[in-house]
């Protein structure tokens, strides 16, 4: 850490101990940024509209490789954040291929709430929406026939439309967005309902549902889903670090801007016993939240959101949701459907290039 360096340095310099603070600029400009990444994504449809394929391809930086380079000695090595909550999915796609390509930038890149899980959760729950789409399918109806092998998580989704009047009637201007997401041994599905006023997005609610095992405290898990939500809605709509000329524009919160009290949302969590293990509840909250919202902007305007944040983005209603560029289709056949996410802090490189043939295996590229 550069922290300790400089300390040291210091105290050499100083031939005594010294205790060395950050000031918040310093920590804008020195410290580690959550990593930048961008996915494209395929999926293959029946004639019945089911699905029958998926493959997906990240790329990004690697925390693991900025702070632990060693591990990368061993070829045998797997950066488990690389392709988080995604190897190990739940949804049944039948054939399944995910890729992970390392892209070296120079900043350095550290721990996010969530880590992996909350790029690939915006990637992967977004891109399902699309997918429902192109097979005349409610997202709700899609996501259940993905997971009917699985009743635990057939459960949380159940509950979270459920409870967040999915399929129900809402106030004019109002609409909703689904997404589901596992990470950390947890289940967590998240129903957003949001409204836009000439442009400007507004989060009225946000229903959460949540296996996390057994449950010791529940206050503690609703204050985490909570916490996880707010969290998520900031970097979702504001939170950004860009580069120039290697230096961060952005030094403090004048420039950086974090959601406001008044944007919080209502957060109501809805708990499920089901006496598994037990799994976290600082950090599975956080992936659903993005593409939760982000689907209920296309339900509002018929735009598709692949970028974050949502700042200096039009919210402007379409007439119609556009097609991904030379990408997604409305066809019901078993010609694969297509579409490209990024998830930045401070813009990523340049996009994956994705490898041609039948999905078939998960594996991780160097």
């Amino acid at each position: 850490m550069e922290v300790v360096a400089q300390a040291a340095h210091a105290a050499r310099a100083l031939g005594r101990p010294v205790q060395l603070m950050w000031s918040r600029g310093d920590e804008f400009a020195q410290g580690y940024y959550r990593p930048a990444f961008a996915a494209k994504m395929e999926a293959a449809l029946n004639a019945s509209g089911r699905v029958t394929g998926f493959n997906i391809r990240g790329a990004g930086g690697s925390v693991m490789y900025d702070d632990r380079p060693w591990l990368f000695r061993n070829p045998n090595f797997v950066d488990p954040f690389a392709l988080q909550s995604v190897t190990d999915t739940r949804y049944r796609f039948g054939a399944f291929r995910a890729e992970y390509a390392r892209v070296d930038l120079p900043p350095k890149v550290w721990l996010w709430r969530s880590v992996g899980s909350s790029q690939y959760g915006f990637f992967v729950e977004s891109f399902l929406d699309e997918v429902a789409a192109a097979a005349n399918k409610d997202p709700l109806a899609l996501r259940r026939e993905l997971l009917a092998h699985d009743t635990r998580a057939l459960a949380v989704l159940n509950l979270a439309a459920e409870r967040g009047g999915w399929g129900t009637p809402l106030p004019p201007g109002r609409h909703r967005g689904i997404a589901y997401m596992e990470a950390y041994g947890s289940l967590c599905a998240e129903v957003a309902e949001i409204s836009i006023t000439r442009g400007e997005l507004t989060v009225h609610k946000v229903t959460v549902a949540s296996d996390c095992g057994d449950v010791i405290n529940p206050d503690t898990v609703a204050a985490q889903m909570q916490g996880s939500v707010v969290w998520a809605l900031s970097a979702l709509k504001h939170e950004a670090v860009t580069l120039k000329d290697g230096h961060a524009e952005q030094r403090n919160f004048d420039t950086y801007r974090i959601a406001r009290i008044s944007e919080a949302p209502v957060v109501e969590t809805h708990i499920i016993r089901s006496g598994q293990p037990l799994g976290g509840v600082g950090e599975p909250g956080v992936p659903p939240l993005a593409p939760a919202v982000c689907n209920a902007i296309f339900a509002a305007t018929g735009q598709r959101i692949r970028q974050l944040p949502l700042a200096g983005q039009s919210l402007a209603r379409r007439q119609a949701a556009s097609p991904a560029p030379g990408g997604l289709t409305t066809r019901r056949s078993n010609g694969p459907c297509g579409a490209r996410w990024g998830c930045a802090r401070w813009g990523f490189g340049r996009p994956a290039v994705p490898r041609r043939g039948p999905p078939r295996s998960a594996r991780v590229l160097p």
